[in-house]
């Protein structure tokens, strides 16, 4: 059998869908659309438009949709020019940011505080009040890195480790009981992190899949529950399987934990008294992926959306996928390909031989070939983010906290020409290719069908 005519390049660029600003593009999934008023609605994927056109920086949708459908690296030079061109000229005035190291959080929030959109797209310079030092850019860097630490630290209280591992971060529900300011700050941080993009800086922390889709309004989909909270997931895929739901004895509410004490939320009015069954099921998994991704967090997420449309505008942000956002954001990782090969595991056709099987082999030798971008887009495919622990691949955890090494399981061709991911298990299913040329080819158009919103079914 010949598999090597399945899908080919051309018709994989046909179906980019990054450029979402194409009303109708997107039949699958719903996204948020930012009213006039900076509040947000959950429409279908397939009404969802944003205007090329828009101020400040309009571009003819053509030409957006043939910048989108680049190479990351060329994407990238091409906004880092756009952004070149928003900026305003040293002599027409810079901002001046002073802050006490042991105040910083608070000092950097007053700062900002004063500033108007305008301001934000002046030259900053820093100053640590009481130290000694010319900002050359590493102040900066220093500044960016520890403000977005402290925003993200979960003890501040806005943000909450994902539900797949400790090392990206989701917007914490019940922020406004940790924190009054709550909803001040994350337009604060929403304006900090377009800043630290838009000047080329890099954010450390990582957040979990759905915001960095949320941030260029592409499609949300069940999917994406996965990587907030694996067991729902599990449960959601169960009862859309389930060949009589009402056995499950469900009505139309969720549990939601806030401080450990679990309330019981209604997905729509009336909800405790309406019974899931098998005609209205897509309805309820529907309503309980809205109240997840999207209701319990819509206030934060639209401060964070604000901010960050003040500084970037959403047109020229959209030329990238979700992945390449993660990448535009935190920076490329230096994965250290030999440590990745010494901390994996084996398992189906692969387990006896290991690293000695062909197919094995000729994946380590494809990974030490690939560029920076491309090791990083397979590690977000395999483990959900791009971020490699600081002690190494020997420290990759899975969604219950605990060490889970990365995993190459076997697959059959007549089952799967694409290799197929477990985020919450760092294991991928690799079929058992034929050569290295057939194993190389199939993983790069997984990549591309995963950053489009494309399964391989």
């Amino acid at each position: 059998v010949s598999y090597d005519d399945v899908l080919e390049k051309d018709e994989l660029v046909n179906r980019l869908i990054t450029a979402s600003w194409f009303s109708g593009l997107y039949d699958d999934g719903y996204c948020r659309a930012i009213r006039s008023d900076y509040q947000l609605d959950w429409i279908p994927a397939s009404k969802f438009h944003l205007d090329p056109a828009a101020s400040p920086r309009p571009f003819p949708a053509d030409q957006l949709a043939h910048i989108s459908a680049q190479p990351f690296m060329t994407k990238l030079k091409w906004f880092r020019e756009q952004m070149s061109a928003m900026k305003i000229k040293w002599e027409d005035g810079r901002v001046q940011i002073k802050v006490r190291r042991r105040e910083l959080l608070r000092d950097s929030f007053t700062n900002l505080v004063k500033l108007n959109p305008n301001d934000m797209l002046r030259y900053w310079r820093f100053e640590f009040i009481g130290e000694e030092g010319i900002d050359a850019g590493g102040l900066a860097r220093e500044w960016f890195q520890l403000v977005t630490d402290q925003c993200f630290n979960v003890d501040f209280g806005l943000f909450e480790y994902s539900g797949v591992d400790n090392i990206s971060y989701q917007i914490n529900p019940s922020s406004g009981i940790a924190n009054e300011l709550h909803l001040k700050y994350f337009y604060f941080l929403g304006r900090v992190m377009a800043k630290a993009v838009f000047e080329g800086h890099v954010i450390a922390a990582h957040m979990a899949r759905p915001l960095y889709k949320h941030l260029l309004g592409f499609p949300i989909t069940q999917d994406d529950i996965e990587f907030v909270d694996p067991q729902v997931h599990k449960s959601m895929k169960d009862i859309r399987e389930c060949e009589d739901v009402e056995f499950l004895y469900l009505d139309f509410t969720t549990a939601a934990r806030v401080f450990g004490e679990t309330q019981t939320i209604e997905l729509k009015p009336g909800g405790e008294d309406i019974e899931v069954t098998n005609e209205n099921r897509e309805h309820y998994l529907h309503l309980l992926v809205k109240y997840i991704l999207f209701d319990r967090i819509s206030p934060q997420l639209a401060m964070i959306l604000r901010g960050f449309s003040e500084v970037i505008p959403p047109n020229l942000l959209c030329v990238f996928d979700y992945q390449e956002l993660e990448l535009l954001m935190c920076g490329l990782p230096n994965i250290n390909v030999q440590d990745w090969k010494i901390n994996t595991t084996y398992r189906g056709a692969y387990a006896a031989k290991r690293a000695g099987h062909p197919v094995v082999s000729w994946f380590w030798e494809v990974m030490n070939e690939f560029s920076e971008e491309q090791r990083a887009r397979f590690l977000q495919f395999s483990t959900g983010t791009s971020r490699v622990p600081v002690q190494g691949f020997g420290a990759l955890q899975g969604n219950d906290g605990n060490i889970k090494l990365f995993t190459i399981d076997s697959v059959e061709m007549n089952v799967s020409v694409f290799p197929k991911a477990h985020t919450c298990f760092n294991r991928i299913e690799l079929p058992l290719y034929e050569n290295k040329a057939q194993l190389k080819k199939y993983i790069l158009q997984a990549l591309q069908l995963e950053s489009v919103g494309f399964n391989q079914e």
